[in-house]
């Protein structure tokens, strides 16, 4: 297989659990309880890369697989897991910004 076919495979394989995770950490965010902690990038990053490191990935690999995981996105145990693990992201992140490391 020549090195382009690898870069094609690589533009054509998503994570969608990332879909999910972004989406409902927006929307968390967006909620009063939650409006004193910092949204800058690192921060955004670090809540994102916490919860995205507990969770299982969800990969697709063509539009069948999507519509498939667009399914898989309306198990409530699974979203569940995705809004509780955010929240204690939110929370660890919160006490312990790194966005002034240099």
């Amino acid at each position: 297989m020549a090195d382009k076919d690898f870069v094609q495979l690589q533009e054509n394989l998503h994570n969608h659990t990332e879909d999910l995770v972004l989406e409902e950490l927006e929307n968390i965010l967006s909620k009063d309880k939650f409006s004193h902690v910092c949204q800058c990038e690192q921060c955004l990053l670090d809540m994102a890369s916490f919860t995205l490191n507990r969770i299982p990935a969800k990969y697709i690999a063509s539009h069948t697989g999507s519509i498939h995981a667009k399914l898989n996105e309306f198990e409530q145990q699974y979203m569940v897991d995705i809004t509780s693990t955010i929240t204690k992201a939110i929370q660890i992140v919160a006490k312990n910004p790194r966005h002034n490391e240099k």
